[in-house]
């Protein structure tokens, strides 16, 4: 009996189109500024209180931060804006961005994280701040991937999924060029709607030198019943909320090097330089001067307080 042999496939027809020759063998496609991650971490969430103490305890968000939502919607809070993300959503948080999580629909949740540094592409990635963004096919696939190199748990095959990250985030920053690069505007639901008053109130008393008593007159609340209203529903109190939203504005000034420290003390809501000298002490056990060294110098993270 004559076996059958199986004829080789055609290579070709992965490749209909013929290409011309280059005009140059010395000078391609480049881009000098392309986005190249370093130091990913991939993670997920599946319960309401585990997303918001975990975010409570990792207040230094000097790393990018993708997150994508496969189940149960919710909204991120940006500097006091409001974002809503529903399922299939993503959305980039920046460096130092003073962010939390509220609203979510449900304590059983799947929120996926991918958080990392770059060694180069940050301009590219600028363009992502403040939108809601709806990964197409492709970079569903891409995610998925990574996800699964990450579970894989093997050391060869997790490194594979930086190059594929470089790929994911350039594709979701060409998607947004053809969108409106407005604020996305989150559906507001009526707790979502008292939170974020406050959040803005609060962060307007940064600016404007208002006590939490001036924040609760404004609301029509004594400062007390303000103060007990905030911290059950933010599980943090007003000060907390305060302190937390001032360091996340000094350290994001302090990385533009035409600042000088008494600008960053003054926008942070600072009018002494002696108190804010003493707030960067007590959050970070340095003086801002040094830290602000280390920042400019990129070699200020977490570890150091």
């Amino acid at each position: 009996m004559i076996s059958e042999v199986s004829s080789p496939p055609n290579l070709s027809e992965d490749f209909p189109s013929s290409i011309s020759d280059p005009k140059s063998y010395y000078e391609g496609v480049d881009q000098t500024n392309r986005i190249i991650c370093r130091n990913v971490l991939v993670f997920e969430r599946l319960r309401r209180k585990t997303l918001q103490q975990k975010h409570l305890a990792n207040r230094m968000h000097h790393r990018y931060v993708l997150i994508r939502v496969l189940k149960t919607p919710g909204v991120v809070s940006i500097d006091g804006q409001s974002m809503q993300l529903n399922e299939g959503d993503a959305f980039l948080v920046m460096p130092y961005q003073f962010h939390h999580f509220i609203d979510l629909g449900s304590d059983s949740l799947r929120w996926l994280f991918i958080t990392f540094e770059l060694e180069r592409g940050e301009s590219i990635l600028s363009d992502l701040s403040y939108h809601t963004l709806q990964p197409e096919q492709a970079v569903h696939r891409m995610w998925g991937e990574i996800f699964h190199l990450w579970a894989s748990g093997k050391s060869a095959q997790m490194a594979e999924l930086l190059p594929m990250l470089d790929h994911m985030l350039t594709r979701l920053q060409m998607s947004t060029e053809t969108k409106s690069p407005a604020l996305t505007v989150a559906r507001m639901t009526s707790g979502n709607v008292w939170i974020t008053q406050i959040e803005a109130l609060i962060i307007q008393s940064v600016q404007e030198g208002w006590t939490f008593k001036e924040v609760a007159e404004r609301v029509g609340y004594s400062e007390r019943h303000l103060r007990n209203r905030f911290e059950q529903q933010m599980g943090l109190s007003l000060r907390q909320y305060r302190s937390n939203y001032q360091f996340h504005r000094a350290i994001s000034l302090m990385r533009d090097s035409t600042r000088s420290l008494s600008d960053v003390a003054e926008l942070s809501g600072f009018n002494s330089q002696s108190v804010f000298s003493r707030f960067i002490r007590r959050m970070t056990n340095e003086t801002p001067r040094v830290l602000c060294h280390k920042i400019r110098e990129k070699r200020y993270a977490p570890s150091d307080v």
